[in-house]
């Protein structure tokens, strides 16, 4: 039988009130005995029904303070408040004041409780979480492990490679194994340091989620880690690594990547919509029994920045994402419209538009002509050693093409390549800005790794909606880009962004070029010298200033990696309409 142990106490004050506290042993956990505490208000709450009213105090043991507690009590007044908490066997007294908070921060002790000193023993039978249990009762049953800490990857360094990155982790006692984890599926385990990995996350830019666990001599599991890697613009991060042992215990790891070192306000976890623990500092752990996890179907950690910058990520238990269940998304298109004499036509309406994906007729969600949207656009600009005789002339083409069109709400940015894109370049709003980077574009050397170029490029709309275009000018085809031809047209086909070439010199015609810009909605422009820049950015930039983006909701899975084709037909008889030719979900 369950020993229950129920204290009547009296309120100190004028009005007598009666709080009742009940201490109820649910179960034993190697922490010690769950208890439910209920504070029950026998004859009701007599204050304000505007008042904001809390239980406060504490939970003593042996005369010491081993737990404080705050409970705001809901508008709707409840008779009784529970609370669900494990303690050590032995002596326990609980204080506990009701207090009334008022406006301006004052707090007004109305009550106060003392308990007589319970002894509180050991049920017998081990505690499990039952289904009707809030949060506060499943995390009862979890404990907080000591050796959090012990696991730590460091920031990893690119390697010479760009697709190749070295994890190294740092480990205390008593971790002596390491197993590494890409994507949840486990690559490599290293029994004795130094604890290492290298990592080929593949040819194309992408996040990529590396776990570390570390584990002591005798196979117990000890601590995680984990980290992002190829996500640099992202303020904060916070990832859940949770491992099961065969000890049925599941093991819960936070890992916070805080890059820009800001103050963080919340870290918690929570399991469905119930918060099982809120940490103020690190580390961020948790064990849990799994049976205490059964009927709940994913946990969700969220991490809140002092600037209010909310990261989250969310974990099914069940080892599924959910990987097939349909997502709706929506697909911007970019369109433009010309008559038999190649020039714009600026005076359609949403009717006129029919917009086919696979062949069947999609209903446009939105409608929107480009002059009245801003636009994204970067530029690629090629300086490998064949460009040392044009180089000049293309810069001062660039910083008039961004002179005359970054306007208000617009942004662009500049990246110079030849056999190594560059990376570390960002959108900006400011046409002087973007001549300033322009100017300190090096001086011609290397090859001329297009594809690698564009695949770089294109990563940096990533996030980026509404109106948008990357240009690139290069006077050579590609000659040392690690990425292959159908690489880099699988990726432009999942970016959806159309793209716009300026090829200079012997390029007269270039079939590839052409082919991408086509499949892509864009267009490839050719030019013998560069004094045919201006004129060439000019028409390139009529073109962006006269489109239609055109919106329609698609519904895909996550696996769903199969071509989708793309057809836009105007009701005019003498229009054209130019879009991508497809995508990839």
């Amino acid at each position: 039988m369950r020993k229950l142990l129920v204290i009547l106490l009296f309120a100190f004050s004028a009005t007598a009130q009666e709080i009742a506290i009940r201490v109820d042993p649910l179960g034993d956990t190697d922490a010690g005995v769950v208890t439910r505490v209920t504070f029950r208000f026998l004859h009701g709450l007599d204050a304000s029904p505007d008042a904001a009213l809390s239980i406060q105090g504490s939970f003593l043991q042996d005369g010491r303070v081993i737990r404080n507690f705050r409970y705001r009590i809901p508008d709707d007044r409840p008779l009784k408040i529970s609370t669900v908490q494990t303690f050590p066997a032995g002596n326990l007294d609980v204080e506990v004041r009701l207090m009334q908070e008022n406006q301006g921060g004052e707090a007004l002790v109305l009550h106060t409780v003392q308990s007589d000193t319970l002894i509180l023993e050991r049920t017998g039978k081990p505690y499990v979480a039952s289904g009707d249990d809030g949060a506060e009762a499943v995390f009862a049953e979890g404990v907080l492990p000591e050796k959090a800490g012990a696991v730590m990857i460091l920031p990893p360094q690119r390697d010479v490679a760009p697709n190749l990155f070295i994890i190294n982790v740092d480990v205390q006692p008593p971790v002596t194994r390491v197993e590494f984890f890409v994507e949840g599926k486990k690559i490599i385990a290293r029994n004795a340091p130094p604890y290492r990995a290298e990592l080929d996350l593949g040819k194309l830019p992408k996040r990529v989620e590396v776990r570390a666990v570390g584990y002591d001599r005798q196979g117990r599991y000890v601590d995680a880690d984990a980290f992002v890697v190829n996500e640099r613009d992202t303020p904060l991060e916070v990832k859940i690594t949770r491992t099961e042992t065969p000890d049925g215990v599941s093991h819960f790891k936070l890992s916070v990547m805080n890059p820009k070192g800001t103050n963080l306000r919340n870290i918690a976890l929570f399991a469905g919509d119930k918060k099982l623990i809120e940490w103020d500092t690190p580390p961020y752990a948790l064990d849990l029994p799994t049976t205490s996890l059964q009927g709940v179907q994913f946990v969700r950690a969220q991490a809140i920045d002092e600037t209010g910058y909310e990261a989250s990520d969310l974990l099914f238990l069940d080892g599924q994402r959910f990987m097939e269940e349909v997502e709706v998304n929506l697909v911007e298109l970019p369109v433009s419209v010309s008559d038999r004499s190649g020039a714009p036509i600026s005076d359609l309406q949403m009717k006129d538009f029919t917009v086919l994906e696979n062949g069947n007729a999609q209903k446009l969600a939105n409608f929107n002509f480009a002059a009245d949207l801003p636009i994204s656009v970067g530029v690629l600009i090629d300086h490998s050693t064949s460009m040392e005789k044009r180089i000049d002339d293309a810069k001062t083409a660039a910083i008039g093409f961004f002179r005359r069109t970054i306007r208000k709400n617009d942004r662009a940015f500049v990246a110079p390549f030849s056999s190594d894109p560059a990376r570390n370049v960002s959108f900006v709003s400011e046409a002087s800005t973007l001549e300033l980077q322009v100017n300190a574009i090096p001086k011609p050397s290397g090859n001329t790794a297009l594809y690698d170029a564009i695949v770089t490029g294109l990563y940096k709309f990533r996030n980026v909606q509404g109106r948008k275009a990357l240009i690139i000018l290069t006077d050579g085809e590609d000659t040392s880009s690690r990425l292959t031809w159908n690489d880099m047209l699988a990726y432009a086909r999942a970016s959806r962004v159309p793209l716009y070439f300026i090829g200079i010199g012997h390029l007269i015609a270039n079939g590839p070029m052409k082919t991408l810009a086509a499949e892509t909605g864009g267009v490839a422009y050719f030019v013998r010298s560069t004094k045919d820049l201006d004129a060439t950015y000019a028409e390139l930039e009529k073109d962006l200033r006269t489109q239609y983006l055109l919106g329609y909701y698609t519904q895909t899975t996550k696996n769903d990696q199969a071509y989708r084709t793309i057809e836009v037909k105007v009701d005019r008889p003498d229009a054209k309409a130019r879009t991508i030719r497809g995508f990839i979900p």
